[in-house]
């Protein structure tokens, strides 16, 4: 009877044994099954802060990207714009010094169809007037003045002008005056006023008074 008990004692506690065995291995089940939980839970929590993470990282190069693109446009475009002023300022320049060029490429060609080599004063067609100046005469502004007014006036005659300081010139310089329409032979003391018609000298006057009153009588 004893022996029985006893023989009862140890099936209850081989049961229990068993069954404390049983719940711990559910249990380390369990802390295995939240343990791997966790570890899901953690890995999906990092794989969404990574997403996350990286869509911000993309919004920002988006953006960066846009400011990019904005500042090379605007760039372009100042650019684009000093071309522009340049090229404008270059038209501007460039037709104002033409410009200046003709006029005075005009001015030149006047200058040089007014002056006039002795020499060939004979050979002109028409009627006209020379004034031989002497660039040590005093008079020659006073002469000049008249001779702007006379050029104003379209019914004035012809004047031209025959510098003595010219090399081409200075030959007809001397201290005896002769008149000749022999041009080879043609010689003045200083600023003389010569009258030509048909290729010949027709009338000279070789002083200030005789000068200036011709000159006046033409304005």
């Amino acid at each position: 009877m004893e022996e029985k008990k006893k023989s009862n004692k140890k099936s209850n506690s081989e049961k229990i044994e068993n069954k404390v065995k049983k719940e711990e291995k559910e249990l380390k089940k369990d802390i295995k099954k939240v343990k791997k939980e966790v570890s899901e839970a953690k890995e999906k929590r990092v794989k969404d802060k990574t997403i996350k993470e990286a869509r911000r990282e993309m919004h920002y190069a988006s953006n960066n990207e846009d400011d990019e693109f904005k500042k090379l446009i605007r760039i372009i475009l100042i650019v684009t714009a000093v071309m522009i002023v340049f090229y404008g300022i270059t038209v501007l320049v460039t037709q104002k010094s033409n410009k200046s060029s003709a006029n005075k490429n005009e001015n030149t060609v006047k200058i040089q169809y007014d002056n006039i080599v002795i020499g060939s004063m004979l050979n002109i067609d028409g009627n006209f007037y020379v004034l031989i100046e002497d660039a040590k005469d005093s008079h020659l502004n006073e002469y000049n003045t008249l001779l702007q007014s006379i050029k104003a006036n379209d019914d004035a005659p012809k004047v031209y002008i025959a510098d003595l300081s010219d090399s081409f010139n200075k030959k007809y310089l001397s201290d005896e005056s002769d008149y000749t329409s022999e041009i080879s032979n043609f010689k003045v003391k200083g600023t003389t006023l010569v009258k030509i018609e048909d290729h010949k000298i027709v009338d000279t006057y070789d002083d200030y008074d005789a000068i200036y009153s011709k000159l006046s009588d033409l304005e």
